[in-house]
């Protein structure tokens, strides 16, 4: 039977899914040995002293704009369990022919940690308004678990964002009409939007940090494309009861002002490597060159 909502999947069936399919299992592996090699050894290797990289502090006046909501934190903590439970809703619309497909998911996940990583390695980034409220046990776990040194290209945007773009466009291709998953497909894209505004909210990134990471996903996927930057950004804080329209304008007129600052910047220099392209915009942070390619 047809599943017809992400949320509503088990997230332990979803680890079950992988557990219980090989080649999912494979690609599993992959991404636990990525994360933990792009994401989590270079940031305790530069907090520990271990390795020295040059760090960019993130930091905006209207960062300040937004407030502080640690009661979304759970919100936060969830993206990754949202992209599991998108393998598990695909898997029971579209049984063993969407197993390729969501193989396929699972390997570019590989690639948004590897390409992350590649920036990370040569500088990595951080902002002054993260904030712990003591006491509180999911805070203290991204503490412990996260330096906070990987801001930009953020994952959490990567991934809900690209988790959307793919769930779309399997959804066209098992159901090229679109009458039967639509709702599906709307889900993923609010989702998207929510848990973005969520890391801006908690305090664990700056409105800085993402325009870059959707120039990136957009280079990587060049089908999520200037059409859905563009419609992704316009629906940032639109219905927001905590953020009003009046600073929800120019919070989005930053985020786009960032992205197209990039992509400028790439066209200028005919720039091959998107990499290179953030690398660029981080070094507008330091006071040293990263004698960048």
């Amino acid at each position: 039977m047809a599943a017809t909502d992400i949320t509503g999947q088990s997230l332990g069936r979803s680890i079950c899914l992988i557990l219980r399919k090989g080649r999912l299992l494979a690609r599993g592996i992959d991404i636990f040995k990525a994360s933990l090699r792009e994401f989590f050894l270079p940031q305790f290797q530069s907090s520990l002293r271990l390795h020295n990289r040059p760090v960019a502090v993130l930091s905006h006046p209207l960062d300040g704009s937004l407030p502080f909501v640690p009661s979304l934190v759970r919100r936060y903590l969830g993206y990754l369990s949202i992209w599991l439970k998108t393998l598990l809703f695909l898997y029971r619309t579209y049984g063993e022919a969407a197993l390729r497909d969501i193989e396929r998911m699972m390997t570019d996940l590989v690639l948004l940690y590897n390409t992350s990583g590649r920036v990370y390695q040569r500088c990595q980034s951080t902002t002054p308004s993260r904030r712990t409220p003591l006491g509180n046990p999911y805070f203290f776990l991204i503490l412990l678990f996260d330096p906070h040194l990987h801001c930009i290209p953020s994952l959490h945007v990567l991934t809900v964002c690209y988790n959307y773009r793919q769930i779309r466009k399997m959804v066209m291709k098992f159901d090229p009409q679109g009458a039967n998953n639509s709702e599906a497909v709307e889900q993923a894209y609010r989702l998207a939007v929510e848990i973005t505004e969520t890391i801006l909210l908690v305090k664990q990134h700056s409105l800085l940090d993402i325009g870059p990471s959707l120039y990136l996903l957009s280079r990587l996927f060049p089908d999520y494309d200037d059409a859905e930057v563009y419609r992704f950004v316009a629906d940032l804080f639109a219905d927001n009861p905590m953020v009003g329209p009046e600073r929800a304008l120019p919070i989005r007129e930053l985020i786009l002002e960032e992205y197209e600052k990039i992509k400028v910047d790439e066209s200028r220099r005919q720039e091959q490597e998107p990499i290179h392209a953030l690398l660029r915009y981080l070094e507008g942070y330091l006071k040293i060159s990263l004698s960048i390619g």
